[in-house]
């Protein structure tokens, strides 16, 4: 296989510095045809490796955008879900025809939650049916599970576990041993260079990756550790009845971001009831994709919670 050509878009972002370290890790070098091209707002010197494009989103600069990243083999969007900036990309894409495009996805698995959280992210769900329209390119859904990275997510924002830090309450949907899939955002990084560097025909339409699976508990007795507290838990629910509390707040779980309804306890309570609900309801991953990108843990160890 001839090395891959390489466009990636929205390194300012949340993913943006674990994609480059992968990238500047020399993993897959030999891989890699570089430099990669980075399409950014902002002026950033280029090194060897990644040629920043300096550019505006929008449908004037479209043309522009096409041509500079003409003839490159993957694009990559690290951008957050903008109902904005979402159809712009989606033109770019289709100008430039790439042969394996991935939107903006990395989190739960939106097509498990679909059948009874209808609404759930479907800004980022027409996003990926969209770029799945345009003829000849291969648009790929990538599949985490929760974020965690200490600091922040399942370290700090423990919302999705029940866990209120304020007042040091737990509110329990389903059971504190209900196992859950989490991300590592450096393997995040490392998951999505190793797989955009595969063969082509070896990329699936969906990939799902974890570091590891944890339980509510898991995350209760790390925040009590790492904060010197003890939480009490001051309410249990059923996983129905936690799914029928959110649907009486926010029906269909119909939330988005750039969206009234996206605030923070209102986010955490949908992640709350989603990890609720179990095996294979979109956020614990039963089946992932581990070995294809890092087999036998060949370029890097998978993170521990």
């Amino acid at each position: 296989m001839s090395k891959v050509s390489i466009a990636v878009i929205g390194l300012s972002g949340l993913l943006g510095k674990p994609f480059l370290e992968a990238i500047n890790s020399g993993k897959f070098d030999e891989k890699i045809q570089y430099p990669i091209k980075a399409l950014t707002t902002k002026d950033i010197p280029s090194t060897e490796k990644v040629s920043y494009i300096k550019t505006e989103l929008n449908d004037e600069s479209i043309p522009t955008i096409a041509s500079s990243l003409k003839g490159v083999d993957v694009i990559v969007e690290l951008v957050a879900a903008n109902p904005v900036l979402f159809p712009v990309l989606e033109k770019v894409v289709a100008e430039v025809k790439p042969k394996v495009y991935i939107p903006s996805g990395f989190g739960v698995d939106l097509e498990a939650i679909t059948p009874y959280l209808p609404g759930f992210l479907s800004l980022k769900h027409k996003h990926l049916e969209n770029g799945r329209k345009i003829a000849g390119v291969k648009t790929v859904d990538f599949v985490t599970s929760f974020f965690a990275a200490p600091g922040a997510f399942l370290y700090e924002y423990v919302g999705a576990a029940g866990i209120n830090p304020a007042d040091k309450t737990v509110t329990v949907r389903g059971s504190v041993d209900q196992k859950f899939s989490f991300s590592s955002l450096v393997d995040i990084g490392y998951s999505l260079v190793s797989l955009i560097t595969l063969p082509f025909e070896k990329i699936p339409e969906t990939i799902r990756i974890n570091s590891g699976v944890i339980t509510v508990q898991d995350v209760i007795d790390k925040y009590e550790a790492n904060h010197d507290v003890k939480l009490s838990i001051v309410k249990t629910i059923s996983k129905e009845e936690a799914l029928k509390e959110l649907l009486e707040v926010i029906p269909n779980g119909e939330i988005n971001f750039f969206t009234p309804e996206f605030t923070l306890p209102n986010f955490f309570l949908v992640a709350n009831v989603v990890l609720a609900q179990g095996a294979g309801k979109g956020a614990y991953l039963t089946e992932v994709d581990n070995e294809l990108v890092n087999p036998g843990e060949k370029y890097w160890k998978w993170a521990k919670y």
